[in-house]
């Protein structure tokens, strides 16, 4: 039996290469955690202007238990809740260099009213009932958790190496 060699092939023309292209990278320029916490704080000024709306309109002497769930603060707390909001706003889409120590204060809020509603019989003025004090005691560890951890990579990453 008889092989039959394959043909040879004929070089290819060389083409002349483009030159090489550097890589170009792109940086993206991420938003930290502790900038996103505070920015959730349009939470409570949503949630302390519609309070505060409501009441301005029923009267301040309104039953909080009147209102659906979520909403049964009284008129004290709605206003603390809009001012902190609206401070939290602030530094979360202006000033998010103070994010950081914001979410610590803001921990320090939630566990002070944590604190008055369930162990002192003083609530300064405010309803602080077992729901209101379950959200500050489930809301508190996570604005520590976020605070400390904001205040340490700040700490961390502005250090010269």
């Amino acid at each position: 039996m008889a092989t039959v060699r394959p043909a040879k092939k004929r070089p290819a023309r060389a083409e002349p290469r483009a030159p090489e292209r550097e890589i170009e990278t792109v940086e993206i320029e991420t938003v930290p955690l502790v900038v996103w916490t505070a920015r959730l704080s349009v939470y409570f000024v949503a949630l302390g202007g519609i309070l505060l709306v409501v009441y301005g309109l029923h009267g301040f002497r309104t039953n909080p238990e009147s209102f659906p769930l979520g909403f049964r603060l009284d008129p004290i707390q709605a206003g603390l809740y809009f001012v902190w909001g609206l401070a939290g706003c602030v530094i979360g889409f202006f000033r998010p260099r103070l994010a950081a120590a914001f979410v610590v204060a803001s921990a320090v809020l939630l566990t002070g009213l944590a604190v008055l509603g369930s162990f002192t019989p003083y609530h300064l003025g405010m309803r602080l009932d077992p729901r209101v004090n379950l959200f500050h005691w489930l809301l508190a560890p996570v604005a520590w958790a976020i605070g400390l951890y904001g205040l340490w990579c700040h700490r961390v990453f502005a250090e010269p190496s």
